[in-house]
């Protein structure tokens, strides 16, 4: 992996900490498995939304 912006580090190191599969963490983050590949390979950028989502999902678990 190359420079990861701060999102894809963030997904991934939650990942590492509650041992979620991409799939686990997709459904309970409530996007596809495909997006989150792509928000964590850096291929597509995350919406200020999407952003705020997902942070805010692994902020509370």
């Amino acid at each position: 992996m190359s420079d990861l912006n701060n999102l894809a580090k963030a997904i991934i190191h939650f990942q590492e900490r509650t041992s979620m599969s991409d799939a686990q963490f997709a459904f309970s983050s409530h996007f596809s498995v495909e997006r989150i590949h792509d928000l964590k390979s850096g291929e597509k950028q995350a919406t200020p939304e999407e952003t705020d989502k997902l942070m805010k999902f692994m902020n509370s678990n």
